[in-house]
C-alpha cells in the first residue's frame, strides 16, 4: 500500500482476459480498514493508493479518497469483454467504536447489506463492486479441505502459536513465558483432541488401503 495519490493505476479487474472471479478469500482483492487506520491514512480530504500483486505477477491497484470521518470513496478501473477500461467509483461508509483503553476502532460497511466488518472484497455480489465476504460468496481455502486435513492444520497452527515448529511428530511445546496457564491448557487440549482424531482417521485410512 502506498500513499501517493498520483500513482498510475494499473487497473483492478481485467474481465476481458479473465471473466471469472475467484471464490477464495486468499485470491480476492480485499481492502482492510484496520490497516488504513494503523498506517494513519484515514485523514479527511486525502487520497492514498492500495496495490496488490496477483499470482501471475501482474499489478492491481485502486485509489481511496477519504471524504470525511465516516465516508471513503474507492476509485478504480475495470475492463469488460469487448469494452475499454472503465473508470468506476464506489462510495463506502465507515463506523467507529470506542476502544476499552482509549482511542477508536474503524469498521467498514458493506455497500450491499450494510453489515460492518474489517474488510471488503472486489467482484463478489456484483462483478465490478466491493462487498463483504458473505455477500461476495467467498470461502477460505481451508473450507475446501477434507476433515482429516483440517484437523492436522488446526493442530499445527496451535503448536506454532505456542512457539513450536508445527510438526506433529515432535513433543508438544511448553507454555510460552508470557501466556497464562489457563489459556495454555485450553489450547493444548484443543490441539491434542485434534491430533488424536487425526491419528485415528489416518490409521483407519491405512487399514482401508
Amino acid at each position: 500500500m502506498i500513499a501517493n495519490p498520483r500513482a498510475r493505476l494499473p487497473g483492478l479487474g481485467d474481465y476481458a482476459r479473465d471473466p471469472l472471479t475467484s471464490p477464495l478469500v486468499e485470491r480476492a482483492f480485499g481492502v482492510d480498514v484496520r490497516r488504513w487506520h494503523r498506517q494513519k491514512l484515514l485523514i479527511p480530504d486525502t487520497t492514498f493508493c492500495c496495490m496488490w500483486r496477483t499470482d501471475d505477477g501482474k499489478l492491481a491497484s485502486l485509489k481511496v479518497r477519504v471524504e470525511s470521518d465516516i465516508k471513503v470513496r474507492l476509485i478504480y478501473r475495470v475492463r469488460m469483454p469487448g469494452k475499454r477500461w472503465q473508470h468506476l467509483e464506489t462510495p463506502v461508509r465507515l463506523a467507529w467504536d470506542s476502544c476499552r483503553y482509549g482511542g477508536r476502532r474503524p469498521w467498514i460497511l458493506c455497500p450491499h447489506c450494510g453489515q460492518s466488518g474489517a474488510l471488503l472484497y472486489f467482484g463478489g455480489a456484483r462483478r465490478c463492486t466491493f462487498s463483504c465476504r458473505s455477500c461476495a460468496g467467498l470461502k477460505y481455502a481451508s473450507q475446501f479441505n477434507g476433515a482429516r486435513l483440517r484437523l492436522m492444520r488446526k493442530a499445527e497452527k496451535i503448536r506454532r502459536q505456542l512457539g513450536g515448529s508445527g510438526s506433529l511428530l515432535e513433543s508438544f511445546p511448553n507454555k510460552p513465558p508470557a501466556m497464562q496457564w489457563r489459556r495454555y491448557e485450553r489450547l493444548k487440549a484443543m490441539a491434542i483432541t485434534a491430533e488424536q482424531e487425526w491419528w485415528r482417521r489416518s490409521e483407519f485410512l491405512t487399514r482401508s488401503l
